[in-house]
Order: structure tokens, then C-alpha cells, then sequence
């Protein structure tokens, strides 16, 4: 004869195999979690993952007149007035429309900004990805971020997918979907998804 079912016990088995799953999905991200850190409301940080990469000292850059590129060491040292003049670079850019694969003033993409800022000014020839940025230079803490430097961010908390411009002691620029434009870094959306921060220029 069929024993009548049991709801309660149904009920109990129900929430051992959810608690199972749950266990199994936590065992997996805490695998995941080894190549970046959670750091409470600063979101997914990367310093950890980024930091174990061989990390690029290098970067080419072409001296103004010259043909030929050379090779300069990171961070690269600029002139205060190479600075004021990026920063009057960035002023120009605010506005500029999003461009996808743009690097130029008809449009930008976020890299593409960073690309055409560091070459006008400093004459560094930069990878194009925002992921290929990341691996450059030196790795910064949140509160020690410096004018010029370059910040991180990640969708998905795996990859790089957008770098912005570190202009003041709480914001950045960067060109965004509604083109380019100054941001807080501790907006909520910008610092949830905040990675980290690396230096490719220093002041003399």
C-alpha cells in the first residue's frame, strides 16, 4: 500500500538540499574569491589578483620630434607643468560624445580617452583595452590615489572593463555612455564596482 506523503518531512528534505546547494555554490565562490578580495562596501578589489601578475615597468614612449619610440620606465616621471597641462587636456575632453573604439576628440571609448590624454601630453604609447592598462605600473591604495592616476573597474568582478582618471581627491574621469564627465568615486554604482588603482605618471 502507498504510504501516505508527509509534508513536513518532504519539507525537510526540501531545505537539507537547499542547504546543500548553497554550501556548494559558497565552496565555489570562495574558490573564485582567491583572485580578488572583497572588501565590504568598496566592492570587488583586485589589488591581489593584479599584484601577482607580472605586472609591465615599461612602456614605450616617442620624445616630441622624434620618430623613433623609446623605452621609458613606470611610473614615468613628468614635469608639474605636463601635469597642469593633462588636466587642461581633460577640461577640453568633458562633453566629448562615446564612441565605441574611439580615441580621438569625434568620440571616445574609456580607454580610448586615456590613450589620447597620456600621448598628447606625456607622449606614452598605451596598450588599447582597458585590461591591457590594467596590468601596468604601480599598484596604489584607494586612500592614497594622486592626480593622473589611472582607477579600475569591473562589471562582473572577474575582468577589467573600464578605467577612468583620478582628477581630485574623491573623483575621476572617464568617457561613460553618456560621454566624457568628472564622477565620484564613492558614488554607489562606482564604488561597488571599483578594482583598483594604479600609477604610470609621477610628478618630479
Amino acid at each position: 500500500m502507498q504510504q501516505p506523503s508527509n509534508p513536513a518531512s518532504s519539507q525537510s528534505l526540501y531545505g537539507r538540499t537547499a542547504l546543500l546547494l548553497c554550501t556548494i555554490i559558497g565552496m565555489v565562490i570562495g574558490v573564485t574569491g582567491c583572485q580578488s578580495t572583497w572588501s565590504g562596501s568598496t566592492g570587488y578589489r583586485m589589488e591581489s589578483k593584479y599584484s601577482l601578475k607580472n605586472r609591465k615597468s615599461h612602456i614605450s614612449c616617442r620624445p616630441e620630434g622624434s620618430n623613433s619610440a623609446v623605452t621609458c620606465a613606470l611610473p614615468l616621471k613628468v614635469t608639474p607643468y605636463s601635469l597642469d597641462q593633462l588636466f587642461s587636456s581633460i577640461d577640453e575632453s568633458l562633453g566629448t560624445r562615446y564612441r565605441y573604439g574611439g580615441s580621438s576628440p569625434d568620440g571616445f571609448d574609456c580607454s580610448g580617452l586615456v590613450l589620447y590624454l597620456y600621448k598628447k601630453n606625456f607622449q606614452m604609447i598605451l596598450p588599447r583595452t582597458a585590461s591591457e592598462l590594467a596590468a601596468l605600473g604601480t599598484i596604489v591604495p584607494k586612500n592614497s590615489l594622486r592626480p593622473g592616476d589611472l582607477v579600475f573597474f569591473s562589471n562582473e568582478g572577474s575582468i577589467i572593463d573600464h578605467v577612468g582618471i583620478v582628477t581630485g581627491p574623491e573623483s575621476f574621469t572617464h568617457a561613460a555612455r553618456n560621454g566624457v564627465k568628472r564622477s565620484n568615486l564613492y558614488e554607489r554604482y562606482y564604488d561597488s564596482h571599483y578594482a583598483f588603482a594604479a600609477r604610470i605618471i609621477t610628478a618630479e
